[in-house]
């Protein structure tokens, strides 16, 4: 009897570890990367831009993300990095420079290569008014 008592604790032990390793794992990885920087601002409409956001932090083996956010023009560089933590990318790609026509509240992109996620409408809010912008993406193989 005493050996199974002694295997009941060690075995619910081990899975007491296990499920605390595991909520570790889990609440201390980030589910979306952190944007390193910047590269380009276009202004689109009135009041609005397409912000081209690198993201680098995936080690030597991952390449490039380029994420593209459509929002209300920002003061400065480091407060349009800050915001794009709060709203979605229109378009992920691995293809930098995508932006290649801006028409009023219609702008034309330009990519090859890999696409992971693109939106053909967008908005931001500009002065308490909703301004909708769409996108016409025009993509080929590399």
């Amino acid at each position: 009897m005493q050996n199974r008592k002694a295997t009941n604790w060690v075995a619910w032990g081990l899975l007491l570890i296990c499920l605390i390793q595991t909520a570790y794992i889990f609440l201390s990885t980030h589910r979306v990367p952190a944007p390193s920087k910047i590269i380009s601002a276009t202004s689109v409409g009135e009041g609005g831009a397409v912000y081209e956001v690198l993201y680098d932090s995936g080690g030597a083996t991952v390449p490039f993300i380029y994420r593209y956010f459509l929002m209300a023009k920002q003061p400065t560089l480091e407060e349009a990095l800050q915001e794009t933590r709060k709203i979605s990318p229109f378009l992920v790609t691995k293809s930098s420079n995508a932006v290649h026509e801006v028409r009023g509240d219609h702008v034309f992109l330009k990519t090859s290569g890999t696409i992971y996620n693109f939106n053909n409408i967008s908005y931001f809010k500009s002065n308490e008014e909703i301004k909708v912008v769409t996108f016409d993406l025009n993509a080929s193989a590399p």
